[in-house]
């Protein structure tokens, strides 16, 4: 399955019995025909068994090989491109070879050249010059292309295999090939099982895959190989640019097969952004295969909330929470003694909560008394009840220095003053900038900084108001999208503020709401924040067009596709329409590698005309 640079890739660890061919060549057959994927990899001598030992000197087996290897490329019914780890006699030496096969031809015969002492009895190279120099061998009566370093090509995709311990190398073909534009290494691996190597083997393929910037597939042979002197787990493991995209395991998950989703647009963006695109050479002597174009695309897994990089959300919040702390200590630090204020506007809402509570601890860390918090609530006609003794609650919970200033009467005055009486933008606007300039007119007063509450989500889609809750002097929520502000709120309300839990799980589970209108509901403006925010991270992270968001959004969550067309339209609207905000956005961490700061992140002029 291959579609908008997305490609189904299958990790195949088949049962294997030692030594019979015919066998392990079925369960090879059995496997591709059933497979989804467009690309599949098997482990080392997994047509063999690596246990053949004295058989793999022996011309009957190593020609029984050839035919089985035959057989499985005449019988699939499988279209697109797989491996076969097989001996292969090549100018009298004994090679551990395999072979790269697409639309029912070899295309490529890879050698492995790091021979581990137990093998060398058998795969002997006794001319290692003449052998490194070859670069066609005779195969199946056809000149077939040779060589350790082959790179495979189709459109995007630049494919490579590394053979078992030739990834161990000090300075491995993986590498070499990424100045050649590699974007997939396909690792069919001997690595056996002990303790602690399941952890050794997924850390080298992350490790590997993050230093190369590469979709890395490893496969490690089945645990029904010989046990004579050895345990073998099976393992299968993908992962892209450090990230894992999936594993599982023969011996401790009872699976022989993993499919996985690998997304060339995210790994070509990455090496666009990388600071070492410009030594790629794409002008090179490439193996060139075809792979089927599918129609449509079955995605594995749709992660609906992808800032979230680990399965322990708790956590993951817990360490976002100290970088915050770690970064408003290091803003309150710079300032003098008598300026180590803070003022924050504290709405009852989701936003100024965050900020108020990160506010609270890094006082706390600093040794600050907590009266330097300074949490002001600005209610207005349209300001509910509810939110307003949320607010209260919260700055008295924190024993900050509470202020109570209504903003009714000064907006009165000056819409009067401009001539104004409609309840339109103007009106809401209105409100978010006399809030505004209380802030700093207080902060002037106390001796502090104004602490800005926008999260990236209001910042991606333009939902703040220019010279009012979108400027203050440190934005410490502009690095966190909502979908994330309302889980730190969960994580606080259950792990930290036990004594204002029931407060802060209220302000989590209500409906975002600015209200500058009485009744007001963000998500019924704007759509849902766990849409948007997806399409957020991917149009930035992963280089996503409208067609890929047109694909997935209405697979991940179950809404009709001209419902995710709307989204698509109105998020990339407000996102280019409302860039000039984000040109005078005050400073601010970003704590989830992710920023819409022109500083350090997405940049753009404020008057691009891209959607309009």
């Amino acid at each position: 399955m291959y579609h908008l640079n997305f490609l189904k890739v299958g990790i195949a660890t088949p049962s294997i019995k030692v030594g019979n061919l015919e066998y392990n060549a079925n369960e090879i057959i059995t496997t591709l025909n059933n497979s989804k994927a467009s690309v599949v990899l098997f482990p080392e001598l997994n047509l063999t068994s690596l246990y053949a030992n004295d058989l793999f000197l022996q011309p009957s087996f190593l020609d029984e090989a050839k035919k089985q290897a035959k057989k499985i490329i005449n019988k699939t019914t499988f279209k697109g491109l797989f491996t076969i780890g097989m001996p292969l006699l090549v100018n009298e030496s004994v090679l551990s070879v395999v072979l790269v096969v697409c639309e029912k031809e070899v295309i490529g015969v890879v050698n492995k050249t790091t021979i581990p002492p137990h093998q060398k009895k058998y795969f002997n190279i006794y001319d290692q010059r003449e052998i490194l120099d070859l670069e066609y061998i005779k195969l199946f009566d056809k000149e077939v292309r040779f060589g350790s370093n082959l790179i495979f090509s189709h459109e995007d995709i630049k494919l490579m295999v590394e053979i078992g311990e030739d990834s161990n190398n000090y300075l491995p073909n993986s590498a070499l090939s990424v100045f050649e534009g590699v974007n997939i290494v396909l690792n069919p691996s001997s690595d056996k099982e002990m303790l602690h190597s399941g952890d050794e083997k997924l850390q080298r393929v992350l490790t590997t895959s993050k230093r190369l910037n590469l979709a890395y597939i490893y496969a490690s042979p089945s645990s029904m190989e010989s046990t004579s002197e050895n345990v073998y787990a099976g393992d299968m493991i993908a992962a892209v640019n450090g990230e894992l995209i999936d594993e599982a395991s023969n011996l401790f998950d009872n699976l022989d097969y993993l499919e996985v989703d690998i997304d060339f647009n995210y790994i070509i963006r990455n090496r666009l952004t990388s600071p070492n695109h410009d030594i790629i050479s794409h002008d090179n002597d490439f193996v060139l295969f075809n792979l089927e174009k599918s129609k449509d695309y079955d995605f594995e897994y749709l992660d609906t909330q992808p800032f979230f990089q680990s399965d322990d959300i708790f956590e993951s919040c817990n360490s976002v929470n100290e970088l915050l702390i770690a970064a408003l200590t290091k803003k309150l630090s710079s300032l003098p003694k008598h300026l180590q204020k803070v003022v924050i506007g504290v709405s009852g809402g989701a936003d100024s909560t965050l900020a108020l509570l990160v506010a609270e601890q890094t006082l706390e860390r600093m040794g600050l008394d907590s009266t330097n918090l300074i949490g002001v609530s600005m209610p207005s006609v349209n300001s509910s009840k509810e939110s307003s003794r949320r607010a209260t609650e919260l700055i008295e919970g924190v024993k900050g220095t509470k202020l109570v200033i209504p903003i009714d009467e000064q907006l009165e005055v000056h819409l009067k003053s401009i001539n104004h009486d409609k309840k339109d933008v103007t009106y809401e606007n209105a409100q978010a900038r006399i809030r505004t300039n209380i802030l700093m007119d207080l902060a002037n007063k106390h001796g502090g900084i104004v602490i800005g509450p926008s999260d990236l989500s209001e910042i991606a889609l333009g939902f703040t108001t220019y010279s009012g809750d979108a400027n203050s002097m440190y934005g410490i929520n502009s690095g966190i999208p909502k979908t994330f502000v309302l889980a730190m709120l969960r994580y606080f309300s259950s792990e930290v503020y036990i004594d204002l839990s029931k407060v802060i799980g209220e302000i989590a589970e209500v409906k975002p709401s600015p209200e500058l209108l009485k009744g007001q509901v963000t998500e019924e403006i704007i759509g849902s924040y766990e849409i948007n925010d997806f399409i957020l991270y991917h149009f930035i992270k992963s280089g996503w067009s409208k067609e890929i968001f047109e694909l997935t959004i209405p697979k991940a969550f179950d809404i009709t596709k001209e419902e995710a067309e709307l989204y698509i339209k109105r998020f990339f609207k407000r996102f280019y329409q409302n860039q000039f905000k984000r040109i005078v956005l005050p400073e601010g961490p970003n704590v989830l590698g992710f920023s819409l700061n022109p500083r350090n992140g997405f940049s753009l002029p404020g008057d691009n005309e891209v959607d309009k």
